[in-house]
């Protein structure tokens, strides 16, 4: 029986280096700008340089200097400077700069949030309070709507277990669960299954609900209401600022942006007044980054 199974991957190999030939010669037949955003490197590259560009005038008075210190060489067997001036970074040994640089720019950039969407957090909570609401139910799924009436008639009518019945009958994962699903935010579930929640009060029950193949039934188990804690405000900051960033990302022609920088990197003997050069923003102020993506939601 074992001689009719032959496990070894196979393969024609005529036909792979073939294609494989073709592939490349194809890919290299593309300007370079292009086959990076073919392949969604240059999104990946251009999103770097945002947040680059995002914290580059983002700096740290003498009196936040220990707090960041701290949490730069948190876990670090590496001596700290006394504060972060001057070149701060090239007298720590090449092993931990690459986490440092990894938490210095996580530092900047928190800081860069919190300038300049914490006046905004207030209203946006409220906008999002009724998702951010925190749930956990009961759930049993089943593939036939007969079967789904008769289980919620036993739960509705004769105050059946609906842990034992969901232990008992559901055939999803919740199973192994007693039926609990959660806690999570109640804006998670699938669309109808939110819906679906929303009324219930605790220990309520809703009709069978049917979602494609699946049959469900919702139990209400547990409700917490979302409230403005660090965790939230951290979480709805981030938001704010992942939406301008995709929105200052989606306005961006890439491939047209790096031909213009290209050629503005071409010396011109007439321009003297420096028309065409690039533009220096490391010394931008934090909190006007005019053309970066924040800017646009002020």
């Amino acid at each position: 029986m074992h001689d009719l199974i032959d496990p070894a991957f196979r393969a024609d190999g005529a036909v792979f280096h073939s294609r494989l030939t073709e592939s490349v010669g194809s890919a290299a037949g593309l300007p370079f700008p292009l086959f990076l955003q073919q392949e969604g490197l240059l999104q990946r590259m251009a999103r770097e340089a945002a947040l680059a560009a995002t914290v580059s005038g983002v700096a740290f008075s003498d009196d936040e200097h220990p707090a960041v210190i701290g949490r730069l060489w948190e876990g670090l067997e590496v001596d700290p400077p006394l504060n972060l001036h001057g070149d701060w970074l090239s007298l720590v040994p090449a092993p931990q700069q690459a986490v440092l640089l990894q938490r210095w720019q996580e530092l900047r950039l928190q800081k860069y949030m919190d300038l300049t969407y914490s006046h905004r957090i207030d209203a946006y909570f409220l906008e999002r309070r009724a998702e951010l609401e925190r749930v956990v139910y009961g759930m049993i799924r089943v593939r036939n709507q007969g079967a789904a009436e008769e289980l919620y008639l036993r739960l509705i009518d004769d105050s059946a277990d609906f842990t034992q019945l969901a232990c008992a009958y559901s055939l999803g994962d919740e199973r192994y669960t007693h039926g609990l699903v959660g806690p999570m935010p109640i804006g998670q579930p699938h669309p109808s299954i939110r819906q679906a929640l929303i009324p219930l009060a605790v220990g309520d029950i809703a009709p069978p609900l049917r979602i494609d193949d699946w049959v469900l039934i919702l139990r209400m188990e547990h409700r917490e209401p979302a409230c403005l804690n660090e965790a939230t405000r951290q979480q709805l900051t981030t938001e704010l600022f992942e939406a301008d960033l995709a929105a200052f990302l989606a306005e961006q022609d890439l491939i047209a942006a790096l031909d213009t920088h290209a050629s503005a990197q071409v010396p011109d003997p007439g321009n003297s007044a420096g028309i065409g050069q690039t533009v220096d923003i490391s010394h931008t102020e934090v909190g006007e980054p005019a053309a970066l993506p924040a800017g646009q939601s002020g």
